[in-house]
């Protein structure tokens, strides 16, 4: 039982949370004239909940999500290549960002051999805002 109390703490998801005025702001979902903006986000769910995922883009460090948690990102148009990681699997999703568009994208964790896999799926807006309502922002290290 010591062991597990253990390792529970040690795996619990570590993020770097933005302000809760930042997490407003974002959830204005405000568009930007020369940019795609890109939500990621992962609904507060029971599995999983204590593990952390990082997440990439085009191969470069963004940061890890937890549980109740979303990204925020203004991204110059062109292709991108989002990336899920756990210790046992990962997940990309590849998308044609347009200035002036919305996108959203759903991380889900699935049970696996010997933890979590993460699934990417694109979600549409409507959905995606309402799956968002009481998620937190993230501070993210991509810089693009």
């Amino acid at each position: 039982m010591i062991l597990f109390s253990v390792l529970m703490i040690v795996s619990c998801a570590s993020t770097s949370n933005a302000t809760d005025e930042a997490s407003i702001k974002a959830k204005e979902f405000n568009k930007v004239s020369d940019k795609g903006v890109v939500y990621m986000y992962r609904p507060n769910r029971m599995f999983a909940a204590a593990l952390s995922t990082n997440i990439k883009i085009n191969g470069l460090d963004a940061g890890g999500t937890g549980p109740g948690t979303f990204f925020r990102w203004e991204l110059k148009p062109g292709i991108y290549s989002f990336s899920a990681f756990s210790a046992e699997s990962s997940a990309v999703i590849e998308l044609d960002l347009k200035a002036n568009e919305h996108y959203f994208i759903r991380q889900d964790e699935r049970l696996g051999l010997n933890g979590n896999r993460p699934t990417l799926t694109e979600i549409k807006e409507e959905t995606a805002k309402k799956e968002m309502e009481k998620l937190k922002l993230l501070i993210s290290a991509y810089r693009n």
